[in-house]
């Protein structure tokens, strides 16, 4: 184990964040140790964003963040004693030191690991300052180096004395010190004198060995009495509260908080981030992640260490889990197939999922069978949205009126034989980010006739029917799909549902100007609902912060009529939160375009749209040589369009930023020092 020491300290009451919220938090009763509100500290700075501990991360993280929010240093020397913010102690990982000093790699045991690299302590803080640059892969971030330890005890052993450093560079000291290293807090305790310093115990994986004791952190964290008699409050992985199978299902809660609550211990969280793989629970809702440590009916744990801290500050500030709070913002909520991004699209448990979940309107892709049964899903071609690939794959064709590429149409198939397969959950991304392979064939396929009989019993405010390759179906099939389902034709207004793209426009994934789409539309009385909207942070523009309920802040202020959604619930927690609500305690920025990133060249608006480009010709007449069958159900003649394509690939390009004044922060000036021993 590679040990470290991250001196913590935090001065909050100096720190400020400036997000321009005029009122302060209502009184609000936390089931933390005192009662206060949960701490949000920014793990150097905006981590999630920008490289570690530069000056720009921390600038955006009390930019962006509730007031109060504590900033969070990694402390690290150089050869003549000077402290240094940088997120590991190998620079090789953080820096461009590699390229500075090609032969400068050394390789130094630290407890009793032999690690090779560049290392500060060989280098004088002014060669540091003046020429080591910053960076990170912000695109494609390795959460491996982040917050990578050192040992109090290697620094000694080079003559370089960090509880020495703290005495004599902070008057007063810091509010905060932590440490993973026994021996650091016992020894600073006695010498800290009168001052309101709390000290934090830094626990590490289960597994890892504490120095001073030789025992293990995971046998440590038992004897909550012993870490009381040295400190104030531990800070721990969130594993230890809520653990995560290994199918990413969330387990019961360990009794951590409430146990360390009763010895007077203040419990703060750590390893949060919107673009880590999160648990199921969560519906890829980074948010929500938050809400489970310290809006529960058992605990809430004091404070989240956080690369995203905004999105903790939202979870805190504004957000309201209760799906039964009042409304505060009118934008429809439109599922997209149901809720599929936790369920197979278009199927029964997809359709009871959303309508819980708070959807307005739930919808329904209209597809025919063979012998004329109207049922829903999103297109069709069964290839991936069920299993058809395990029994029909004699069925495969190609049809290019429809798409490219072969598949297994559901006017090819009989109703009977559609009946007889699952619906299959289809995720936007693979690996990592698919969606929970637990429901990938939950649920069954429904027809029109019970689809519109589930809306009808659970009194949802209305539905979406959509109608797909009408032409084709006519010219080639014999199936009347329009005639058929004409007396369920929707009102005009929720007809024109716009891709992201054609009001957010955007260049290697930032976004870059907003289009007329919106003023255009609204300016003959026409409404506007974007879509296809997910949660997961792969299909969000980086300027987002990989946060949903940014993207929801920022079409919202661009007055849209509705959300189209797969996940109906994160749309719903928007629209009865005050997060959009001026004098609320927090308040969600809306993306400024070119904000956080200025494109070389001007972007253009798309040309204005002709008549032509939004009338449907008419359809072709019914063909002939074909039996005409009837149809179950009944559907609109109007429908979204197909889903935006996915993202374009995170840029892989590494990005620097200027140390001293412009990148590395010299630890005395830092408002908040983590340091762990």
């Amino acid at each position: 184990m590679i040990g470290y020491l991250l001196l913590s300290i935090c001065l909050f009451q100096t720190i400020e964040a400036r997000q321009g919220v005029g009122k302060p938090p209502p009184q609000r009763k936390w089931m933390t140790l005192h009662g206060g509100q949960p701490e949000v500290i920014a793990s150097g700075g905006y981590s999630g964003f920008y490289p570690h501990s530069c000056l720009a991360a921390y600038d955006l993280a009390t930019d962006s963040s509730i007031p109060g929010t504590i900033l969070y240093c990694n402390l690290h020397f150089s050869k003549d004693s000077d402290g240094f913010c940088v997120s590991n102690i190998n620079l090789q990982n953080t820096t461009n030191i590699d390229g500075l000093d090609p032969k400068g790699a050394k390789t130094y045991n630290i407890n009793g690991q032999d690690v090779t690299g560049w290392f500060g302590l060989d280098y004088t803080a002014d060669f540091i300052l003046r020429n080591v640059t910053l960076r990170q892969n912000i695109f494609t971030r390795q959460g491996m180096f982040d917050g990578a330890p050192i040992y109090d005890m290697f620094y000694k052993k080079h003559k370089i004395n960090p509880e020495a450093y703290l005495l004599e560079k902070f008057h007063p000291l810091p509010e905060f010190i932590s440490s993973p290293e026994i021996g650091f807090l016992r020894s600073i305790k006695p010498k800290i004198g009168n001052a309101k310093t709390n000290l934090i115990f830094t626990i590490l994986e289960e597994p890892a060995v504490e120095p001073t004791t030789k025992l293990t952190y995971g046998s440590l964290v038992k004897d909550l009495p012993m870490i009381k008699s040295f400190a104030s409050g531990i800070l721990i992985p969130k594993e230890y509260i809520w653990p995560v199978n290994n199918a990413r299902v969330l387990q019961p809660a360990t009794s951590l908080v409430q146990d360390a609550h009763r010895e007077g211990l203040s419990v703060y969280a750590s390893g949060f981030a919107n673009d880590n793989f999160l648990s199921y629970n969560y519906s890829f809702d980074p948010a929500r992640e938050y809400l489970q440590f310290f809006d529960n009916s058992q605990f809430a744990v004091d404070g989240v260490l956080s690369d995203f801290p905004s999105t903790a500050s939202e979870a805190i500030g504004c957000l309201n889990p209760n799906k039964d709070a009042p409304r505060t913002i009118p934008t429809l909520i439109i599922s997209h197939n149901g809720a599929s991004g936790d369920y197979p699209g278009s199927s029964d448990v997809a359709y009871q999922k959303a309508i819980d979940d708070g959807a307005d309107l739930i919808d329904c892709s209209v597809q025919l069978s063979k012998d004329g049964i109207a049922f829903c899903s999103d297109r069709p071609d069964l290839l991936r949205t069920s299993t058809a690939a395990t029994i029909f794959m004699d069925r495969v064709s190609k049809v290019p009126e429809i798409q490219e590429h072969d598949g297994i149409f559901s006017f090819d198939l009989t109703w009977s034989e559609i009946q007889s397969l699952k619906p299959q959950i289809e995720s936007t991304f693979e690996n990592e980010l698919s969606r929970n392979p637990a429901n990938k064939n939950s649920g069954k396929i429904v027809n029109l006739s019970e689809f519109l009989e589930l809306a009808k019993q659970k009194a949802v405010r209305g539905v979406y029917i959509s109608i797909e390759n009408a032409a084709y179906l006519a010219s080639q099939k014999n199936l009347d799909i329009v005639q058929s389902h004409r007396h369920l034709a929707m009102p005009r207004s929720i007809r024109n549902l716009s891709r992201r793209d054609a009001i957010v426009a955007s260049t290697e994934n930032f976004c870059q100007n907003f289009t007329n789409t919106i003023p255009a539309f609204h300016a003959v009385n026409i409404s506007v609902y974007v879509g296809i909207l997910k949660d997961e942070f792969e299909n969000l523009n980086f300027d987002y912060l990989s946060d949903p309920y940014v993207e929801l802040a920022t079409y919202h202020s661009l007055k849209v009529d509705g959300f189209v959604t797969d996940f109906p619930a994160t749309a719903n927690m928007f629209v009865r939160s005050s997060c959009a609500t001026q004098g609320s305690p927090y308040v969600i920025r809306p993306v400024e375009p070119g904000y956080l990133y200025v494109s070389p060249d001007p972007i253009t608006e798309p040309p204005l749209l002709s008549t032509a480009d939004v009338v449907d010709p008419p359809l072709p007449a019914i063909a002939k040589n074909l039996t005409t069958q009837s149809a179950a159900g009944s559907a609109s003649p109007s429908g979204p369009p197909p889903p935006p394509p996915p993202p374009a690939p995170k840029s892989s390009s590494t990005s620097s930023v200027a140390v001293g004044a412009e990148g590395f922060i010299l630890a005395a000036i830092v408002a908040l020092l983590t340091v762990f021993t």
